[in-house]
């Protein structure tokens, strides 16, 4: 039985989007909420020396994306640009915390391993970035975990 392509797409759709900034934002949320916040504040760090290294990269080396964007303004171009992967960048740092966090709790630690790998797959399955996008993304993602 084959799937139905519309049934992909919208998968992969929802899958992606859980790479996005906004659920990034929300997980130091969560972990606020819950009084972890060392590991609210650390991801929050994390996340600012990503985008404190990766917006420059992409502001300077203009590499396409799969598919053309609008470039109109700095925005745009930092969005059109799609090397290094913001997406993987931010979810390798979410997936080494995660999976530090929950390291006792291998159930959900490959859940979330799952989830990442799919993330990762999604943004190649929709075209939005090249192969090396995703590797430079996820070493991106591994820098701030040294660091913290």
């Amino acid at each position: 039985m084959k799937l139905p392509t519309a049934l992909i797409n919208d998968f992969f759709n929802h899958i992606s989007a859980l790479g996005s900034k906004e659920i990034t934002i929300l997980i130091p949320i969560f972990f606020f909420l819950i009084n972890e916040n060392l590991l609210a504040t650390k991801i929050i760090i994390g996340i600012i020396i990503i985008y404190v290294i990766g917006i420059p990269i992409r502001l300077l080396y203009k590499k396409e994306r799969p598919y053309k964007k609008p470039r109109n303004n700095v925005y745009e171009i930092m969005e059109a640009n799609s090397f290094p992967s913001m997406h993987a960048a931010r979810s390798t740092l979410l997936i080494i915390i995660l999976i530090q966090y929950f390291q006792y709790e291998i159930k959900i630690s490959l859940f979330f391993l799952v989830l990442y790998v799919l993330i990762l797959i999604a943004r190649l399955y929709k075209k939005r970035h090249y192969v090396i996008d995703i590797i430079c993304g996820i070493i991106l993602g591994i820098i701030p975990f040294i660091f913290l």
